[in-house]
């Protein structure tokens, strides 16, 4: 163990990096083994100064365990609600990993995150598009005071009401700058030139008027640059419910606008971008064309993606959703067909993006979740707090909550609350994509609910791991024959498919596992 440069050296000659501040929690622990060190005692001496919660913390304690092999519980204890406590093995001066069996590779954490970077800066150098380094900045959006065009003094307090609840619910996204209600109010009536001259990007203006006992509210997103209209929305209610009314609008408007991947601000940056030419992209630009490309699910597109993707993360290291988006996708990449050495890079690939993610964004909903994966196999409840603090992060972001949906496949305790999710993503998002399908019909699995799951999956996307659900759907909702024909089909076009592969390939917790195995079993696919 060399603490200077962060290098961990197992008895069976794996080498790991440590990342600084993780490498900083082992020199700590090392200075005083044998001892209990507090969690407050570490966050103070790694991070002093600095406002971090636990799970950073808890992320460090991960990576040097997976560092020190199978025994890194023992040589590293938790105390329980306390801190830890570094113990070296008898007749040892310093902690030595045991010999390890080889397990796969996406059970071992991201110990690899640093071979990552620095095969991404290699790329990067020898690339020969690849552009300088660069920050990704939020998109600015600006939200002017709605209207009231009936006039009285209750109106206009809902219509103040209706445009602060808008300005506080866009904010809680962190992909997007919202600008302060005084801001935007000192300016009065909204206009391209007002949202330029306070460096918007887009701006959302509105109205609201009564008519024969009904509340109209209207709301446009224009484009600051070119006064172009993107996206226009009505919403109605009773005036008997106006506090009902003002919570619903406000959901229905945010909800589309700040769905990140599928929302029409994302899909205004997008087409921007698309005009301009790939080699004149600015990362977020070339990073939302990539989520584009992850729409088809066509293994050609995925590897473009990916590509895409890593360019994207050269360009911007610090960009976390970038991070969490690539190893989504490499993810998603995995087909039957590959080898198994194949299948073991690429899962090392996507569990180091996800442990970058988290670490340059601690505080982003996706890279949580993402690396939620990454702490699953030695600490599951934590693992499940990790996606819960993404749901509280992100709770009108449509495109996140129809994503965390999927994890009660890893986490089945989480399944009532991936019901409630999924169904507000599809409200918040009536524009949604077709994948959030796929993710409510992994939810309905999970609960039982087979033939609704049957129709979920005909609507998703055309990807093997949708076929191979839909055929288990099929079988426990009972036709079994339109389950064998489906897999007829899907064995021609993946010979190599198995029930195995279907498990690890999705990460299944083992209980759902076996209920998509039970269905393809009954569908006779091979194990």
């Amino acid at each position: 163990m060399n603490l200077r440069t962060g290098e961990v050296h197992a008895t069976d000659g794996s080498v790991t990096v440590l990342r600084p501040k993780t490498a900083a929690i082992l020199g700590v622990l090392f200075a005083r083994a044998g001892e209990l060190v507090t969690k407050d005692e570490l966050l103070d001496k790694v991070w002093p100064q600095t406002s971090i919660d636990e799970d950073g913390l808890v992320q460090c304690i991960g990576e040097i365990r997976r560092a020190f092999g199978e025994d890194g519980k023992s040589l590293l204890r938790t105390h329980a609600k306390r801190g830890y406590s570094l113990h070296f093995p008898q007749g040892s001066g310093e902690p030595v990993a045991p010999p390890t069996k080889r397990r796969r590779l996406w059970q071992l954490g991201a110990i690899l995150t640093v071979v990552l970077l620095a095969a991404l800066a290699l790329a990067g150098r020898e690339a020969v598009w690849a552009p300088p380094r660069a920050n990704v900045e939020p998109q600015v959006v600006a939200v002017f005071p709605f209207e009231a065009l009936t006039g009285g003094t209750r109106w206009d307090r809902l219509s103040r009401a209706l445009t602060q609840d808008i300005i506080a619910d866009l904010a809680q996204n962190s992909w997007l700058h919202v600008l302060a209600d005084a801001t935007t109010r000192s300016y009065g009536a909204a206009s391209p030139a007002a949202a330029a001259e306070l460096g918007a990007d887009y701006f959302v203006s509105g109205s609201l008027q009564v008519e024969s006992g009904v509340v109209q509210v209207n709301a446009d997103l224009i484009s600051a640059e070119t006064g172009r209209q993107l996206w226009s929305k009505r919403i109605e209610g009773p005036v008997s419910d106006l506090l009902g009314l003002q919570r619903s609008a406000s959901n229905a408007l945010v909800g589309e606008l700040a769905a990140q991947w599928n929302g029409p601000i994302a899909e205004a940056t997008r087409a921007t971008a698309r005009q301009r030419g790939i080699d004149n992209l600015d990362a977020y630009e070339l990073y939302l064309l990539a989520c584009d490309k992850v729409a088809s699910y066509t293994q050609e597109d995925l590897a473009e993606a990916v590509g895409m993707y890593r360019r994207v993360v050269a360009m911007a290291p610090e960009f976390g959703e970038a991070w969490a988006q690539l190893s989504l996708t490499i993810y998603n990449s995995v087909t039957p067909n590959m080898s198994e050495g194949e299948m073991e890079r690429m899962w090392q690939e996507g569990h180091a993006a996800a442990l970058e993610a988290y670490r340059v964004s601690p505080e982003n909903p996706h890279a949580i979740a993402q690396a939620a994966n990454a702490v699953r196999w030695d600490d599951p409840e934590q693992a499940e707090r990790m996606v819960r603090r993404a749901a509280e992060l992100a709770p009108n972001n449509a495109d996140i909550l129809a994503y965390l949906a999927f994890r009660a496949t890893h986490y089945p305790a989480l399944a009532e609350e991936a019901e409630g999710w999924i169904a507000r993503a599809f409200e918040l998002n009536p524009r949604h994509p077709d994948w959030y399908h796929w993710n409510r019909g992994a939810v309905l699995m999970v609960v039982g609910r087979y033939s609704e799951a049957v129709q979920a999956f005909a609507l998703a996307p055309d990807h093997i791991e949708v076929k191979a659900d839909r055929i288990a759907a099929l079988a426990l909702a009972g036709d079994i024959p339109a389950a064998r024909r489906a897999l007829s089909e899907l064995m021609v076009e993946a010979p190599q498919f198995s029930i195995s592969f279907h498990k690890n390939a999705a990460g299944f917790a083992d209980e759902v596992g076996e209920i998509f195995a039970r269905g393809l079993r009954l569908a006779g696919a091979a194990s």
